[in-house]
């Protein structure tokens, strides 16, 4: 008979203490017995660490510009509180189960309350005859009597305090009620379909939507008051420009008797004085412009009218791409630059739209970079270079110039080393050089590129989705030389299921991590840490699954990280906030491998876990052990009613051991286990929306080895 490790022929077995580390993204195809037992071979809206350990994915919630739900805050107070019953005069009697009420009025949630002494007011959520919740204070309660529409309703025992709820737990379901009645007043932008995109300029987040026929497209504006649409203005054309014409002069046009504001001056060929020629944006006309008569300021002869004054309009759809850049240098210059794939590109400084004329037939870019002063825009299999430094300007003779590329295009990126990055579904270029005298395209890969919205910088790498996963293009030891490769491999099923969904990219900078986004809600969370070889550090990305109740159009990043979801319905969803699915509840679950403590073939009795935990405040989780690779043959820890799903089993997650964490620290859960297998992995389940966050760092096991299985 075999004998186990920590026995001897002539001892008594002793209990063992295994510790692992929680570490890594999911592994979904190596050989089971090679996979480190930190890891997790299954998981849904759990993130990997860059410093090791599983973090419940962030929430989202709407978004206008206006307060944050989740920064909503209530006001709790105990007291008397009239909450039920029938009216008769001036006392309360209870009977059993039931209040009669004599005089007075009832408070129930959606009351607004006053104070009978200081004339504060706010609005009920939550009360019973002992306590009460409330938010939208105004004014300042004290230790008083209040009234619902003049009638008593009962009085606080002491003023009300904020967020004073007696525990934890209350205080973040009161912070989630609070929340729920604050996420009521942010609203969408008018209009109908998907947000079609976005950015965020000098701290102002602007979106795209068309109008609710769905005939022209719309930009909003994000206000503390909630969206503003930004009115477009007209153009009319221009040539023979003798003098230079400024933003906010008011021109004339004499023949016609018309006027007009200029808000914005284009010159797209010539120079001033001598043939200058382009568009002027403006607004209050008056009269109506023709497409031959001077234009004037005041009595001095500008230009020559070549257009009649049209109005600027935007086509309704399409899929909006947008970079911010200053191509003039000086303050009150950074601007949106951006396209979509049916209309003319364009240039944004939150105020004025200008539309950008390239001069092509179809003159529809689909994407859009700034590299080296120039405006790149890809028209198919085309790369259309600006004049260096004018972004509006598409003239062979001031240096803008059209590059071929040969298959049509899906992503420009600006990659390190001033190397310009341009991808095609099935290759990968890198643009060198400074200017159109200069400019080589030199092929990364003729075999891997990317799919479209995907590529992103991250660690002074590019990160793009391609057909068989995500890859890396990083530079080599040679200046200007690129080596693309795969980082996704270990979670290939999950990349074999999402990449006919994907639409779009993101980068969370303070996470070291890349996602990407399925139009159902669905997406990939790939995070950059290293990790020691040798004496060395090597990088390495892990990869976890997230899903949202959701379907997804477009995503953005701001200039300062924030990440923006665009949802097809409308809504626009601000990431990394709240402690929910704007409002609804986040259910995850994580199955970390199995562990056999280095002895794979020793049956073990196991009798205590501990699980390193950290939490961001209030915090519940559902633990459970499974055994033996979950073998049928060793009893399951406890009893099945409700279900969570996985390729090769189920576990009931109804009767799990439960934990709650109140604060924001390292603490740990001591679950006790009565089971017996070779191995044992920690599964948890969490499905909540009132948790702000928590990760999963270690598992220390506590086990005593049996025997050897044959």
């Amino acid at each position: 008979m075999g004998v186990a490790a920590g026995m001897s022929r002539n001892s008594y077995p002793q209990t063992q203490v295994n510790y692992t580390r929680v570490r890594g993204g999911l592994d979904m195809v190596s050989p089971a017995i090679s996979i480190a037992p930190g890891r997790p071979i299954y998981s849904l809206n759990y993130e990997a660490l860059q410093d090791g350990g599983l973090s419940r994915i962030d929430g989202y919630e709407r978004f206008d510009g206006s307060s944050a739900p989740s920064d909503g805050v209530y006001y709790y107070a105990d007291g008397s509180f009239n909450t039920g019953g029938v009216l008769f005069g001036d006392s309360r009697v209870v009977f059993g189960d039931s209040e009669v009420l004599f005089g007075g009025s009832i408070v129930s949630a959606g009351d607004t309350i006053t104070g009978a002494t200081s004339g504060a007011t706010g609005y009920v959520l939550n009360v019973d005859s002992t306590s009460i919740v409330f938010v939208e204070l105004s004014g300042t309660f004290v230790e008083e009597s209040i009234t619902v529409d003049g009638d008593g309703a009962g009085s606080f025992s002491n003023a009300p305090s904020l967020r004073g709820a007696p525990s934890p737990y209350l205080d973040a379901v009161y912070m989630n009620q609070a929340a729920d009645y604050y996420r009521e007043y942010i609203t969408r932008p008018a209009g109908s379909g998907p947000i079609r995109g976005g950015g965020e300029l000098n701290g102002t987040v602007y979106v795209f939507r068309d109008n609710s026929t769905g005939t022209v497209g719309h930009i909003y504006k994000s206000t503390t008051s909630g969206w503003v649409n930004v009115p477009l203005f007209s153009e009319i054309s221009f040539d023979t420009g003798l003098v230079e014409i400024s933003d906010g002069d008011t021109i004339v046009q004499a023949s016609t008797s018309s006027t007009a504001t200029v808000k914005r001056v284009v010159l797209e060929s010539g120079a001033w004085g001598v043939d200058a020629a382009g568009r002027l944006i403006i607004t209050d006309i008056s009269g109506e412009f023709d497409d031959s008569g001077p234009i004037y300021v005041g009595v001095e002869l500008m230009a020559n009218a070549t257009s009649t004054a049209e109005n600027i309009t935007i086509q309704p759809g399409g899929k909006y791409e947008t970079v911010n850049y200053n191509f003039y240098g000086g303050q009150g210059t950074y601007r949106m630059y951006g396209c979509n794939g049916i209309d003319r590109g364009f240039e944004f400084d939150g105020e004025v739209y200008v539309p950008i004329n390239t001069g092509r037939t179809t003159d529809v870019p689909t994407h859009i970079a700034c590299h080296k002063k120039h405006l790149f825009l890809s028209f198919g299999s085309v790369l259309s270079v600006s004049s260096t430094g004018l972004p509006c300007q598409f003239s062979a003779i001031t240096g803008a110039a059209d590059i071929g590329v040969g298959f049509d295009i899906t992503n420009i990126i600006q990659m390190p080393g001033e190397v310009l990055g341009v991808f095609c579904e099935n290759a990968t270029y890198q643009l060198l050089g400074s200017g159109v005298d200069d400019f080589k395209l030199d092929t990364i890969s003729s075999d891997a590129g990317g799919l479209a919205y995907t590529s992103k910088s991250l660690v002074g790498s590019t990160m793009t989705f391609g057909d068989y996963g995500i890859n890396k293009v990083e530079s080599t030891d040679s200046y200007g030389n690129f080596i693309q490769s795969s980082v996704s491999r270990d979670v290939q099923p999950l990349i074999d299921i999402i990449k006919t969904k994907v639409v779009a990219s993101s980068v969370y900078r303070d996470k070291n991590q890349y996602r990407v986004y399925g139009d159902d809600g669905s997406g990939l969370c790939l995070t950059a840490s290293s990790e020691r070889s040798g004496l060395s550090f090597v990088p390495v990305y892990y990869a976890t699954g997230f899903k949202y109740p959701i379907g997804i159009y477009n995503v953005f990043n701001s200039d300062d990280g924030s990440v923006y979801i665009c949802s097809g319905d409308g809504w626009l969803f601000q990431a990394n906030k709240g402690t929910s699915f704007d409002g609804e509840e986040i259910e995850s679950f994580f199955h970390l491998m199995f562990n056999h403590m280095k002895s794979p073939t020793v049956l073990k009795s196991y009798n205590r876990a501990v699980i390193d935990t950290t939490s961001d405040g209030y915090s519940e989780i559902r633990l459970f052990p499974d055994f033996s690779y979950s073998n049928p043959r060793y009893p399951q820890h406890t009893v099945f009613d409700e279900t969570v799903y996985r390729t090769g089993g189920r576990w009931d997650i109804n009767n799990w051991d439960t934990f709650y964490w109140d604060s924001v620290t390292v603490t740990n859960a001591v679950m006790p286990i009565r089971g017996n297998g070779e191995n044992i992995a920690i599964v948890g389940y969490s499905k909540t929306d009132i948790d702000a966050g928590h990760r999963i760092d270690g598992v220390t096991l506590h086990y005593i080895p049996r025997r050897v299985m044959r």
